[in-house]
């Protein structure tokens, strides 16, 4: 049995998802016989997602418009998450980017940093929630950045707004095994 006075934990996985003015071309329904024609833009200018998604809760965090991904934004974005929880103990599960290995990593007081094993995107559930942001801009031109960043924002609202939407999104069976035998 847990005390009162016990310290809660909070459990997020965590990535980043770059968007920009180059298409994002996904399939397309089309008449039969005919050749979907979609629209396509090929511009470099690009920005940084950085969200962090809590499967067993439904609730994420996010920060847009980031210009790079390095570890100072990497930093920023670990300690605003962290402000978001203060009375809490917050663990992050992040994949082995390079970003994410500084040392300081490790020292910010109550934040714990996991690492998936290399190359396993399919074990991090904020992957899957990105699906759905690469959807909404999807066979789309957009003229600005501020542009596509209005259509993920919007997206980023509706999904944060619906914590058990979420948690169907994200509660993979096997994290909340885990969470169970761990807690």
């Amino acid at each position: 049995m847990h005390s009162q006075a016990q310290e809660k934990y909070v459990l997020y996985f965590q990535d980043e998802m770059r968007y920009g003015l180059l298409s994002n071309v996904r399939r397309s329904w089309s008449k039969v016989g005919e050749r979907a024609v979609l629209p396509h833009q090929h511009a470099f200018e690009n920005r940084y997602l950085f969200s962090a998604v809590a499967p067993l809760t439904g609730e994420s965090f996010h920060l847009m418009g980031i210009d790079g991904m390095d570890s100072i934004a990497m930093n920023v974005f670990l300690t605003k998450l962290k402000k978001q929880h203060p009375e809490n103990h917050v663990f992050v599960v992040v994949d082995n980017a390079p970003c994410h290995k500084p040392k300081w990593v490790r020292d910010i007081e109550g934040l714990m940093v996991i690492f998936l094993p290399p190359y396993s995107p399919e074990l991090n559930p904020a992957e899957r929630y990105f699906e759905e942001m690469r959807r909404a801009t999807a066979n789309r031109v957009f003229e600005t950045l501020e542009d596509i960043e209005k259509v993920i924002e919007a997206e980023v609202k509706r999904w944060s707004d619906d914590t058990e939407a979420m948690r169907q999104l994200l509660g993979y069976e096997w994290i909340r095994n885990q969470v169970t035998e761990v807690y």
